[in-house]
């Protein structure tokens, strides 16, 4: 019946015709110009008769509309009231654990979804994918679920994780699950701080997934970052540590925020805080930060590089282990043995690593054991933390075989090359076709005699002083005396793939490297005594050796740091019975004795390997892995971090999100503040009448001014 007022449009029009003014005949003189005045002030205010007729039409036409309820619904609209199914991808990465006002990214988030629960009805249902899930989850397709209340207990005791993600494993699974769904009406929320890192190519291949009709609403829970200084890396220069050697840590550490920072650092060793250091930064700046640290006993030792706190905790911290170790152990291999002791080929390097003191004590860390070529493959390569071969003519298969092995597995091998050395042997044995390539170059000819008669030999050019074995002590290095008479010329193993170059020739390199598998290979291309160089007899050639051992070394921890979420890989060894392990996770504030592990696992044996493999790596800290082989009680430090980036708080803006999705129907929603009444206009649209009606009243008081003050004039 309402439409039926539409009739009363005519009511105004009727008051306008039948009280509509006439002029008043006044006799008066006929004066022309008296008159011109009377007819321009009747047509003003006939004007304004007309602007109060149209006021009073458009009045009851605001109203009579406002009765009609209209409202503005968009292309998705599927009816009020009717079944709906939720999806809610929650960003849950370490960047939601930024603050800032007080809150933290991840609880306005997690607020966010529990207002979409509570927006849905009775027998909707809903799911929950948050975008960093666990490994076992990954796979699964996930079962929408009308438990809603179950779903806000999930969300209540959920916790912001520490790793990171991107935005399309997570909106896989949950366009996965919406298909299993059947109801009219399917949703789409994406609530996340917009971190850059998560939005990469990989949703190019979901652009054809979205349903036209879904509506997809992208809720910024975020915060710009004002200040965030973060460690990205602490590790020490060298892969092995020795007790009454000073130990270089060094420290990454960038500034990600929008404003200058300056903060301490400090160094944490088993839990005591030894040293510290103030680091201040420009905005995008970084810088590396070096701790010289003795450690004074062996065995096993943890540590962290901490900063002081600001608006992103957990990349403050940086975690690290050590195995000190009070003796090294090193295998040199004579490939030019000589009765007379200075003429070995070792000799220089039996001197440099087993440094004597006074009353022939030797105190240096390394322990050589010295054998002919023959002997190589009688010999446990494993036994030992390096390998150096000093002139050794050709490598049989059965060693070459040796030696890879040892490598892959985390051996260091240091080759001295020079006049006995066939490098076609070399060549096939270590970088042959068909089989792992360990050599950091192929070898060429002997480049000899080279600077001039009074002064042979060629110069030392260049040091990679940043490289681990040069940073501590380039600059005490005195190589300016320092002449190669010959050497062994290298080349590329394929084009374009040249080995890192730590000492350059003023003619070619002298010694560069190579990592294979979980070892590291250094090639010197002349040799370890004074045949083809000077080399040994220059004051600088000691701790070069020793660097060059302590950083090729393997450590007899193996790997020792991983990121938050890898699966850590336990190997115990040659046993070939299953092992249990206990796991423990980093300590909160209670004692080691009395803490209580994560998990027990048992190890798996096979193939003359037993290991086990630890994947609840969920949070940064020292980890413990416990475990018994016959009587005697192992334990194995490993350290988990956050990913280094995580730390870059870059956002992307939602606009170009949005078109990075590709769903025809997304809609940005600046806050979850506003969430409630967005979701409420897709479901139930924009209700017009309420600004009818403001409307109305507007047109009562324009109205009313006319009538009262226009036309009074």
């Amino acid at each position: 019946m309402i439409h039926l007022l539409w009739a009363a449009l005519a009511i105004p029009i009727i008051i306008h015709l039948v009280h509509r003014r006439k002029a008043k005949q006044v006799p008066f003189s006929t004066l022309r110009f008296l008159q011109m005045v009377d007819q321009r002030v009747a047509r003003r205010h006939r004007l304004k008769e007309l602007l109060l007729l149209a006021l009073r039409i458009l009045l009851l036409a605001a109203l009579i509309a406002a009765l009609y309820r209209p409202m503005v619904r968009s292309a998705t609209f599927k009816g009020a009231g009717v079944p709906t199914t939720a999806a809610i991808l929650l960003d849950n990465t370490c960047s939601m654990r930024a603050v800032a006002q007080g809150a933290m990214s991840f609880d306005r988030a997690r607020k966010a979804a529990v207002a979409v629960l509570d927006g849905l009805r009775r027998g909707d249902a809903a799911l929950v994918i948050p975008f960093d899930a666990p490994a076992a989850a990954e796979g699964e397709v996930p079962e929408p679920t009308t438990g809603l209340n179950r779903l806000r207990d999930e969300l209540s005791a959920m916790e912001c994780g520490y790793g990171t993600a991107e935005v399309a494993g997570a909106l896989r699974r949950a366009l996965s699950g919406l298909a299993k769904s059947n109801t009219p009406r399917k949703e789409l929320y994406i609530i996340t701080d917009f971190q850059k890192l998560c939005w990469t190519s990989a949703l190019d291949e979901l652009k054809a997934s979205f349903p036209t009709d879904m509506p997809v609403f992208l809720v910024d829970a975020g915060h710009e970052i004002g200040t965030n200084l973060s460690v990205t890396k602490a590790e020490f220069g060298l892969n092995v540590q020795v007790a009454g050697a000073a130990s270089e840590l060094y420290c990454a550490v960038r500034n990600t925020g929008r404003s200058n920072a300056r903060k301490n650092l400090a160094l944490y060793i088993g839990g005591e805080k030894v040293d510290h250091r103030e680091v201040a930064l420009a905005a995008g700046a970084e810088a590396t930060i070096s701790f010289s640290h003795v450690f004074t006993q062996t065995g096993e030792v943890s540590g962290e590089a901490r900063l002081d706190s600001d608006e992103l905790d957990p990349d403050n911290s940086r975690y690290f282990t050590a195995m000190v170790q009070d003796k090294l152990p090193v295998l040199l291999v004579n490939g030019d043995p000589s009765a007379v002791p200075y003429l070995n080929e070792t000799f220089f390097l039996e001197m440099a690593l087993q440094t004597p003191a006074a009353g022939g004590r030797v105190i240096s860390p390394v322990q050589t054991k010295t054998v002919p070529e023959g002997d190589f493959v009688k010999l446990r390569p494993e036994d030992y933390a390096c390998i150096i071969l000093a002139n050794v003519p050709r490598l049989s298969d059965l060693m070459a075989e040796h030696l890879r092995r040892y490598v892959q597995a985390g051996g260091g091998l240091i080759i001295f090359l020079g006049d006995r050395v066939d490098p076609a042997s070399y060549n096939t044995a270590l970088a042959g076709a068909g089989q792992e390539i360990i050599l950091p170059a192929l070898l060429g000819t002997v480049n000899q005699n080279g600077g001039t008669e009074s002064d042979p030999g060629y110069r030392i050019r260049d040091l990679a002083r940043q490289h681990p074995v040069f940073r501590s002590i380039a600059d005490q290095m005195q190589t300016e005396g320092a002449r190669v008479r010959s050497f062994i010329s290298i080349r590329p193993l394929k084009q374009g793939s040249e080995s890192p170059v730590l000492v350059a020739l003023d003619a070619g390199p002298l010694v560069v490297e190579r990592t294979a598998g979980a070892g590291t290979v250094l090639l010197c291309t002349s040799t370890a005594d004074l045949d083809w160089n000077n080399l040994p007899a220059r004051r600088f050639f000691l701790p070069m050796l020793h660097q060059m051992v302590y950083y090729a070394a393997r450590s007899a921890q193996g790997i020792h740091s991983i990121s938050v979420g890898m699966p850590y890989l336990l190997d115990l060894g040659a046993s070939d019975q299953p092992v249990g392990v206990k796991f423990y996770g980093p300590l909160t504030g209670t004692r080691e004795a009395d803490q209580k592990p994560l998990t027990v696992l048992s190890s798996s044996p096979a193939n003359g390997a037993n290991q086990v493999t630890f994947e609840g790596t969920g949070r940064p800290g020292i980890y413990r892995a416990v475990y018994s082989i016959g009587d005697k009680e192992h334990t194995r430090l490993f350290a988990v971090n956050m990913d280094a980036r995580e730390s870059d708080l870059t956002r992307i803006e939602p606009e170009t999100a949005a078109k990075m999705l590709g769903a025809p129907a997304a809609k940005v929603v600046e806050g979850p503040e506003r969430l409630a009444l967005a979701v409420r206009r897709e479901r139930e649209g924009l209700p017009l009448w309420d600004y009818l009606f403001a409307l109305a009243i507007l047109l009562v008081l324009a109205e009313s001014y006319v009538a009262n003050v226009m036309l009074k004039d």
